[in-house]
């Protein structure tokens, strides 16, 4: 089964790569996972995912756990200094603030990282792991390959915990790399209506339309996306609250995935999109 799911990737990755999307699809998360036992699903799920689909899993994870989570985050980044988000042997858990206005590819967020070769006293990673895990037959892998990669090994796994502040959080249009992972998975810690009225993350269709994902999930829903669609998170608002990084208010995103690390020369990096 691996075998096939692998050759079907690369197949697909040789074919002319999509950039729009097309449809938006919905599952309870544990149903989903089921599914997942399936070959001719997951061959069906990567082909559609190529296509432009966007898949909704419902109740993924707890509302409880995820507030508990954003509250263990947001002491962690009063306590503690920010670290460099180069993905670099030895490199430690830790958060970076990113507040970049002035280029065509804009950030506004504070992002938390997390690894397997470190502790997980926040008792977060470990939950969202055993999620991710069940999701890997997508990129064509067994459930633990990879896990236990250090960057020197090019490539890892890692707990990106993102939040967007209410006043102006965003990440601009763009694409990212495909080449070491199809999928980009990420559960919401945040709710439109609720926690912001205005922004989020949306996607283009081939119309050059943008299309409101936040609007159609709830906190504790993930989404999972080919990253190579363009994608992006307008500013976060809630009425005319202004910007305070220090706030944890705004919208949290708790992104499971594989990247390429900085060891590797000529790393394959996200591209902006004007």
């Amino acid at each position: 089964m691996i075998e096939e799911i692998k050759n079907k990737i690369i197949q697909l990755k040789s074919e002319k790569i999509n950039r729009y999307f097309f449809n938006i699809e919905e599952f309870e998360y544990q149903d989903y996972i089921n599914d997942l036992k399936k070959k001719s699903f997951v061959i069906k799920t990567i082909e559609k995912l190529f296509n432009g689909h966007i898949f909704i899993l419902r109740n993924t994870l707890s509302k409880d756990f995820i507030d508990q989570s954003i509250n263990k985050l947001h002491d962690f980044y009063l306590n503690n200094p920010p670290i460099s988000p180069k993905i670099l042997e030895g490199c430690k858990n830790g958060y970076y603030i990113s507040n970049n206005i002035s280029t065509g590819y804009r950030t506004v967020d504070r992002s938390f990282y997390f690894f397997s070769w470190n502790e997980d006293k926040l008792n977060i990673y470990k939950k969202i792991l055993n999620i991710y895990h069940k999701l890997k037959i997508l990129n064509g892998l067994e459930s633990t390959e990879t896990t236990f990669n250090t960057p020197k090994n090019e490539v890892v796994e890692r707990l990106h915990v993102i939040h967007y502040p209410l006043g102006g959080g965003e990440i601009s249009k763009h694409t990212d790399p495909v080449n070491k992972s199809i999928i980009n998975h990420g559960i919401f810690g945040s709710e439109f209506g609720t926690d912001y009225d205005h922004g989020g993350f949306y996607v283009i269709d081939k119309n050059n339309k943008k299309i409101l994902i936040d609007t159609k999930v709830n906190k504790g829903d993930s989404v999972i996306f080919f990253p190579g669609l363009i994608h992006g998170v307008d500013p976060i608002f809630l009425k005319d609250e202004k910007l305070d990084i220090r706030s944890k208010n705004g919208r949290w995103y708790f992104n499971f995935q594989m990247i390429e690390t900085h060891e590797v020369k000529n790393r394959q990096t996200t591209l902006a999109i004007e």
